[in-house]
């Protein structure tokens, strides 16, 4: 039988899987606009609730790693509705905190159990799809994506009718849908025989780390994040300290981002049957450098605000052509070891992402050049890896 012949293929409820993958945005999302009544409830300074928000990234990339390999030994639905209650327990600790240190603490567990079904979502996606991973996760994504554009308003509604506690719970109770749902309708797309061939838990992790054919696109999906998280970082400062826009026209012109990444995989779920996933990523590379020139030109002219907003539009797309495709690439080659791929590629994405930040305050100039020059360097270098692959393959070739 071959890999993309898989008898689950046409049975997974994918709106249910990108429903669990939109865990981590809803977590982020809806109680960011809470954080000041947050700090005042809990009797604490607002950088201690802002803490909060890497101690989750942090606590999720963990959780990542430690069970990826958990789902390649013991099946992924069992880790899927492990995840799924701790969340939703987590989430209910969260709504009953009565101080900030209570709330950190459960913030904690909510990553670290969030990721237990979060990481599987790949895993399954590669067990059923197989060389067509990218499609499955570009229609995935595609879904998922929803979860950012409606995530603040339901928060800002939750606020206007309750307090913060509200987002919490109703974090509790989508949880608990989704469990439900889990339990009902997610087969176990692990077969026997990949649970028999399982190493251990290290040689999984050494397994993947000493397969060289991967760090080509390893190397690119982490510079394709890091120009991602360049942008995610850096962009209220682009569009309301430079360009002076207020909160809402922030808010109105940042959902640009979640409807390019889903013009983005749209385009991908047409095509990459058809050209493949090294072809498409090699069109996101190419769109990607190309549109962060012309970011970098319209930047260093001082040209006006929409054609920064039309730059950056194209480049997220280009993006996630690069992200969805290059990761695919990389689950295609474990077909045992897929949620152990799955929990390197997301643990290295969040720790790229960790090192935006610091790098944008070396180079702070005040202006947004040293933002675009980075967007440049992050493509730029994802590309080179691809041409320098590229023509390593012809020579051997010829």
């Amino acid at each position: 039988m071959k890999e993309a012949d898989h008898p689950l293929k046409e049975k997974l409820p994918l709106p249910l899987m990108a429903s669990i993958s939109a865990l981590p945005a809803l977590s982020i999302d809806m109680y960011l606009p809470a954080i000041p009544g947050m700090a005042e409830s809990l009797n604490a300074q607002i950088s201690t609730i802002q803490n909060s928000l890497s101690i989750f990234l942090l606590a999720f990339g963990f959780g990542m790693l430690f069970f990826g390999p958990l789902a390649d030994k013991y099946g992924r639905r069992p880790l899927a509705l492990f995840g799924l209650a701790g969340f939703g327990l987590a989430s209910l600790g969260l709504s009953l905190s009565s101080t900030a240190g209570e709330f950190l603490f459960f913030r904690f567990f909510q990553g670290v159990l969030g990721s237990a079904a979060t990481v599987v979502i790949p895993a399954i996606i590669r067990d059923c799809f197989g060389k067509d991973t990218a499609k499955g996760m570009s229609t995935v994504t595609m879904i998922m994506l929803t979860a950012p554009l409606v995530a603040p308003l339901i928060g800002s509604v939750l606020l206007i009718i309750s307090d913060w506690r509200a987002i919490f719970l109703f974090l509790t109770g989508y949880s608990l849908i989704a469990f439900l749902l889990t339990l009902w309708k997610l087969p176990e797309t692990l077969s026997t025989e990949s649970k028999t061939q399982q190493r251990s838990f290290l040689k999984n992790y050494l397994h993947i780390f000493t397969t060289p054919r991967i760090y080509p696109y390893l190397a690119t999906f982490l510079m394709s994040s890091l120009a991602f998280f360049t942008y995610l970082t850096s962009a209220p400062f682009v569009y309301i300290t430079w360009f002076g826009m207020s909160e809402i026209q922030f808010a109105l012109i940042f959902t640009t981002t979640a409807v390019s990444l889903i013009v983005a995989n749209f385009i991908n779920v047409r095509h990459v049957s058809r050209q493949g996933p090294r072809n498409m990523m090699y069109f996101g590379l190419a769109s990607g450098c190309l549109f962060s020139l012309m970011l970098l030109l319209v930047t260093l002219a001082n040209l006006n605000m929409f054609l920064t907003v039309a730059c950056f539009f194209m480049i997220i797309g280009s993006l996630g052509i690069i992200s969805v495709n290059a990761e695919s690439l990389i689950l295609i080659e474990f077909p045992n070891q897929a949620s152990t791929a799955s929990a390197v590629t997301r643990t290295l994405r969040f720790s790229t992402g960790a090192l935006v930040g610091p790098i944008l305050a070396l180079v702070y100039t005040g202006t947004p050049v040293p933002i675009a020059i980075l967007v440049v360097i992050g493509l730029g270098l994802a590309a080179l890896m691809q041409l320098v692959t590229f023509m390593q393959a012809k020579k051997s070739r010829g």
